[in-house]
C-alpha cells in the first residue's frame, strides 16, 4: 500500500511540476512582458493549467476515464487551490513590493501541497468505489 502510495505520488509530482512549469512560464511572459493584470491571468492560466493537469493525470496517474463528470470534480477540487492562490496574491500583494510575475511562484508550493492532499484524498475515494 505505502509502495503504491508512493509511486502515485510520484507520477502526480511529475504531472505537477510539468503544470507548474507550464503555469509558471505562462505567467511569467504574460505578467512581465506583457504586463497583464494580475488576478485575471493568475485564474486564466490556472483554469488552463487545471485542464491539462486533468488530461495527464486522469491518463498517467489514476488511469481513469476523461468523462465530464470527472472533469467537473477535478475542476472543484482544483478551484479550491485556485481560490487559496488568488487569496495569497492579495496577501502578497499587501506584505510586499514585488514585479506581479513574482507573486505566482510565491503561491506555487502552497497550492501544490494543497493540490496533492485534497486531490489524492478526494480522487482516491472515487477510485477505490470504482467511479473513476
Amino acid at each position: 500500500m505505502a509502495n503504491q502510495l508512493f509511486i502515485q505520488f510520484s507520477k502526480f509530482a511529475g504531472v505537477g511540476a510539468i503544470c507548474a512549469g507550464f503555469s509558471l512560464s505562462c505567467n511569467f511572459i504574460l505578467l512581465k512582458y506583457l504586463e497583464t493584470p494580475l488576478v485575471p491571468t493568475y485564474v486564466i492560466i490556472n483554469m488552463v493549467s487545471i485542464l491539462l493537469s486533468f488530461a495527464l493525470n486522469s491518463h498517467f496517474t489514476y488511469k481513469s476515464e476523461k468523462t465530464s463528470r470527472n472533469l467537473i470534480a477535478y475542476y472543484l477540487i482544483y478551484l479550491t487551490s485556485m481560490l487559496l492562490g488568488v487569496f495569497l496574491l492579495f496577501v502578497y500583494q499587501w506584505m510586499f513590493n514585488f514585479e506581479n510575475w513574482v507573486y505566482p511562484f510565491l503561491v506555487t508550493p502552497f497550492t501544490m501541497i494543497w493540490n496533492f492532499s485534497v486531490a489524492s484524498k478526494v480522487l482516491n475515494q472515487y477510485v477505490s468505489s470504482g467511479e473513476v
